[in-house]
């Protein structure tokens, strides 16, 4: 197995890691995501790995997504299942509405790079909720699964360069997902009341 390849996969690993951590914060109830944003991102996720998956056709590009969309319908039913769930507000309904015409572009024009792209933007947007909560109060994530989230996809980017083919379209999901997943690890490190303090 070439490296790039294993470097894929353990990337992959690390984010199916992150996500373990972050349902076990969630029913310590050490973690309190915003359960629309996830619902959200169940849908967007979804649709996000299948279109990358078909854009790139490459496993070392594609296990994390695939693994991505899987962990998070987990981490959707656990929050559920824990009575987190709360109705979505006007903003989150058209982060949905342009996840759902991502969709229809895709099966419009039949092009999987319009589709991934349009999801990645609606991903972007549906972070906005969770970057208002946590700078209100850091406390409510924890860092550990933010990093670990950042740290595999910082991998994948290194895993397209490596397997650079000109399609340029192939960096722009882990680059933004890198710099998305960043910026809430280095808000939960924020001013937390030192009785909240733990990395995870």
């Amino acid at each position: 197995m070439e490296l790039t390849l294993q470097l894929g996969i353990v990337a992959a690993f690390v984010q199916a890691a992150a996500f373990a951590l972050y349902s076990r914060n969630i029913f310590l109830d050490k973690a309190q995501p915003n359960t629309s944003t996830w619902s959200l991102w169940t849908f967007l996720t979804l649709l996000n790995a299948s279109s990358y998956w078909l854009m790139t056709a490459d496993l070392a590009k594609y296990a994390l997504p695939i693994i991505s969309a899987v962990a998070t319908i987990g981490t959707f039913g656990t929050s559920l299942i824990m009575g987190k769930f709360k109705r979505m507000d006007p903003y989150e309904l058209l982060v949905l509405a342009i996840g759902m015409m991502a969709g229809f572009v895709w099966w419009w024009y039949q092009s999987a790079i319009y589709a991934n792209l349009i999801v990645v933007a609606a991903v972007a947007i549906a972070f906005i909720p969770l970057y208002r909560g946590v700078w209100k109060n850091s406390a409510l994530e924890k860092p550990l699964p933010w990093c670990m989230w950042t740290i595999a996809y910082g991998m994948l980017t290194i895993v397209v360069c490596l397997r650079w083919n000109d399609q340029y379209q192939d960096i722009v999901y882990p680059v933004s997902m890198f710099f998305l997943h960043l910026a809430v690890g280095l808000l939960t490190l924020r001013k937390a009341p030192s009785t909240e303090r733990g990395l995870y």
